[in-house]
């Protein structure tokens, strides 16, 4: 497939409208709150969080695939701790932000509750899914090496992801007004938001190779959402015209991007060592598994920048 078809996939499905110890837990807890501040938290009669929502949406996306990341690595006794504090970490976030999308959360710049019955519907439907996910993830011991149990998480993946990515299209399509946010913005918050949801789903696939559990599926699926990150980081840091993607609008916004840039580059040659069937020691586990983290924490960031960016013209 190349690389406009896979981009532009991307692109139809949104218009259907490196650090140490606990620091990376610290991080993880930071990565899916989007404080609101500026022109998000003052009283704008034609803004009640459209780009808010669409930003936190994108999160419960990224926390369906961090969960089971985060319990295979546990599972397996990698980085233990941090491990089992993002899986903690994890399991609350999802929780404020599916109360946020359905009964607004002013902190977070969420103004009124939800109210469409078909965006209620679907966060129902991921609800659903998610409560036994979640029961079955914290419950994996450490160290346990119950393959079966991270498999069965595994197999609820692509449905819950699945189901995360249409409410994502359903509050874009509903909150992309004109008016409050351009249909532009509103693509560059998606695809950026969806960068940290393919960082989430490369750590989880790399743990399951390197666990042995679905290895063809998770082979073919970190080989695929490499390209697609790839593909969709030259887009946001470049702008592609053809499909509607912008360059950067502002230089911090291009700083982020660059950093982000970078840190995909270093974790190439060992992403590349994976998706050839070798096998990677402990040591790499552990050193792919934050540099994931730490790629989904600059995308947070550079989503909350064009998040707030959205704004400047109300």
């Amino acid at each position: 497939m190349s690389y406009h078809t896979t981009l532009t996939t991307t692109l139809a499905t949104s218009r259907r409208f490196t650090f140490s110890g606990l620091s990376r837990v610290a991080t993880a807890a930071s990565i899916s709150f989007c404080i609101a501040t500026g022109a998000s938290a003052q009283s704008i009669a034609t803004d009640i969080g459209a780009s808010e929502r669409i930003n936190i949406a994108g999160q419960l996306s990224t926390l369906s695939q961090r969960i089971i990341a985060s319990a295979c690595n546990l599972n397996s006794g990698i980085t233990v701790r941090e491990s089992q504090a993002v899986l903690e970490i994890s399991a609350q976030q999802f929780g404020v932000i599916a109360d946020a999308l359905l009964n607004g959360n002013r902190r977070m710049g969420v103004l009124g509750t939800e109210v469409r019955p078909r965006t209620l519907q679907v966060m129902e439907e991921l609800n659903t899914s998610w409560g036994p996910l979640l029961e079955q993830a914290t419950a994996t011991a450490v160290a346990g090496n119950d393959n079966a149990q991270i498999k069965a998480l595994a197999d609820q993946s692509d449905p819950l992801l699945h189901t995360a990515n249409v409410l994502v299209s359903e509050i874009t399509g509903q909150y992309a007004d004109p008016v409050a946010l351009l249909h532009a913005d509103a693509l560059l918050i998606d695809l950026s938001g969806r960068q940290r949801t393919l960082a989430a789903q490369m750590s989880k696939d790399v743990c399951l190779i390197a666990s042995g559990i679905n290895v063809e599926q998770a082979q073919a699926d970190l080989a695929r959402n490499s390209k697609l990150f790839s593909d969709t980081l030259t887009a946001l840091r470049n702008g592609l015209e053809s499909v509607g993607v912008r360059p950067p609008p502002t230089p911090r916004i291009e700083e982020g991007l660059q950093f982000a840039v970078e840190e995909w580059d270093t974790v190439q040659p060992l992403l590349e060592q994976v998706q050839s069937g070798a096998g990677v020691d402990e040591a790499a586990r552990q050193r792919l598994f934050f540099a994931f983290l730490g790629i989904e924490a600059r995308m947070n960031n550079v989503t909350i920048l064009y998040d707030k960016n959205s704004k400047l013209g109300l």
